[in-house]
């Protein structure tokens, strides 16, 4: 058994590698087609294409060359540098990579940027490798350059430097510190009292209402007496215009006792359920005083 997982594995790796170069030769037809048609850039693309497919020293000198053809000599010149340091014993590689960085020299600055963790380069917006490794080598024309470095997860940092021609800087970049994303404060919860009264009538409505329970209770006292007196007048001397009258009475007094009740019971509700008091510093003080003659009705309060 595990000599057939081997088996199926090194199958697997055979076809992967097999569609690598397959990927690669097609990217490096289609740089020579460019080439034969004078199109140096697209040339270029296609071989640097190839090379990161399947790395081959010829990919990468065809690459150098179509540079150099497409007047692009600070990419020429990098890439030269990265097909000496790849194949230095090819000396095909070296002639041609050494011809092209001692041109770059005069012309050219060279900043070499170091960084620990691996990082990605780019100059001026433009990737310089597509692979994150410890050191990146790149030429750049004379003049203001701004270079990015790039960290695993998506940390990065900004260099701007100034250079001449001939200058070399180098340049060790260290990662920024992670970020930190602070908490969404969470809402804070009102206390339940507060969540009561934050909506409701305002308390003018609870003592309006028990102001005229109190002036109809104030009118059923007098009611009552009233009718009390009508009924020992009766008593006193029985005549169908008294009687009448009584009855008339109590029917009255029964009414506005029972207008009491319900007024009492509305607003009761009102004061209870539907009013905000918030902001109330002492309740309504109502008074009623007999006086000759009938009731005195007093009500007062702070807010």
């Amino acid at each position: 058994m595990k000599l057939l997982i081997a088996t199926l594995l090194l199958g697997v790796g055979v076809t992967a590698a097999q569609a690598d170069v397959s990927a690669a030769a097609r990217a490096f037809s289609d740089g020579q087609a460019a080439q034969l048609e004078g199109n140096h850039e697209r040339a270029a693309q296609s071989f640097e294409l190839a090379f990161n497919i399947a790395p081959a020293r010829e990919a990468l000198r065809s690459a150098v060359r179509a540079r150099q053809l497409a007047n692009q000599l600070p990419r020429a010149a990098t890439l030269a540098h990265l097909l000496l340091v790849q194949f230095p014993d090819d000396a095909a590689s070296a002639k041609l990579a050494n011809d092209v960085i001692a041109e770059a020299r005069t012309r050219l600055a060279r900043i070499t940027v170091t960084c620990v963790p691996k990082c990605t380069l780019a100059v001026g917006a433009r990737a310089i490798s597509l692979d994150a490794v410890p050191s990146h080598v790149v030429f750049t024309n004379p003049g203001h350059q701004v270079l990015e470095v790039t960290f695993d997860g998506d940390r990065s940092v900004t260099r701007e430097v100034t250079l001449r021609a001939g200058d070399e800087l180098t340049l060790p970049i260290d990662p920024p510190p992670p970020s930190r994303v602070a908490p969404a404060p969470s809402p804070a919860t009102p206390p339940m009292a507060e969540a009561r009264t934050a909506s409701g009538l305002p308390p003018l409505y609870a003592i309006t209402g028990g102001v005229v329970t109190l002036a109809l209770a104030g009118i059923t006292v007098w009611s009552g007496l009233d009718t009390n007196d009508a009924r020992d007048a009766y008593v006193a001397a029985p005549t169908r215009d008294g009687f009448t009258a009584g009855q008339s009475k109590q029917l009255r007094t029964n009414l506005l006792l029972g207008s009491t009740i319900a007024a009492a019971a509305g607003t009761t509700a009102i004061a209870v359920f539907w009013t905000r008091w918030r902001g109330a510093t002492s309740p309504a003080e109502v008074a009623i005083k007999p006086t000759t003659g009938g009731v005195t009705l007093s009500f007062g309060g702070r807010f």
